[in-house]
């Protein structure tokens, strides 16, 4: 198989959730580290646009969003697994709400304590991805969101009180989605105190912290885009279509997130199911790629 290639940055939380599953999992990767800011010359070939962090590639396949990207780890590796059998739905419900509802809140207070070290102009990228990410935004919604997120931290501590995982005995893509909000806060002493005055939760993040930093070789952007341009896209067969749907193979379509970094990626449907969309693409610097989305969470439009 070719190598896992994980485009990232050692700042992006989302990326850590990642970078946790491939620690558990033992999986050696290579580490292509990419601009925080737009713009991402030796990403966009890949992407067609993509501008979120992180990205997996193997060989000409991509793919896009922390949820697709846990899913392909978990193919292929299953053991130890992330997806815990009998508990796959309610591991998938707790990840979504670390991602899209503990994370937002742990955000706006950690950008306004990091905000003196943080690149200059980062703020405005993000703006560009949502008025919500701008500075006066994020500044003014800085103290609810962090009396919200004092709740989850309470949640995740009750939680944790009789068992080492979320889940139980194992680690799971619950633990991942959560760890790296927690992660985050462990770069401001003052914040990361609200951690270590829940013992349960500070002990489980020692835990997973202590899976290491994974088996990581270092790999420039260049020779990424120079294996994509070598290779063909390989997953692409199989999947089975949802019943009512409308998309079929073939379909020229756009694809852009529903809540910020809305940028549209074009493609032709390669695959589709009712939890993913694999599309086609051609660019000029790596020939054919295949990128893979997950459905939820992003608008699938025909053309």
């Amino acid at each position: 198989m070719a190598e896992i290639i994980l485009h990232h940055y050692p700042l992006s939380l989302f990326a850590e959730k990642v970078r946790r599953i491939l620690a558990y999992k033992k999986m050696a990767w290579r580490s292509v580290e990419q601009p925080m800011m737009a713009p991402k010359p030796e990403l966009t070939p890949l992407t067609g646009g993509y501008r979120r962090i992180p990205v997996l590639q193997i060989g000409a396949d991509v793919y896009c969003d922390t949820a697709c990207i846990a899913r392909r780890l978990e193919e292929l590796r299953p053991e130890p697994a992330c997806f815990p059998a009998g508990q796959r739905g309610l591991a998938a419900m707790i990840e979504d709400w670390a991602d899209h509802r503990f994370m937002p809140q742990v955000a706006p207070p950690m950008v306004v304590e990091l905000f003196a070290v943080l690149p200059p102009g980062i703020l405005e990228d993000r703006a560009a991805m949502s008025p919500a990410l701008s500075k006066e935004a994020i500044f003014g919604a800085a103290p609810h969101a962090l009396s919200q997120a004092r709740l989850s931290l309470d949640r995740l501590e009750g939680q944790l009180r009789d068992r080492p995982f979320l889940l139980g005995d194992a680690f799971s893509i619950a633990d991942a989605a959560c760890f790296h909000p927690v992660w985050f806060m462990k770069h401001s002493a003052r914040l990361f105190a609200e951690v270590e005055a829940r013992p349960a939760l500070a002990a489980w993040f020692a835990r997973i912290e202590g899976f290491g930093p994974g088996d990581a070789r270092p790999m420039t952007p260049a020779e990424a885009l120079e294996i994509a341009r070598a290779s063909e896209p390989a997953d692409v067969a199989g999947g089975e279509i949802a019943r009512g749907e409308e998309l079929r193979p073939g379909d020229a379509v756009t694809i852009a997130a529903d809540d910020y970094g809305t940028d549209e990626i074009r493609g032709v449907v390669a695959r589709i199911s009712a939890s993913e969309i694999t599309v086609r693409r051609q660019d000029p610097a790596v020939g054919e790629i295949a990128l893979h989305f997950p459905r939820a969470g992003y608008r699938i439009n025909k053309r």
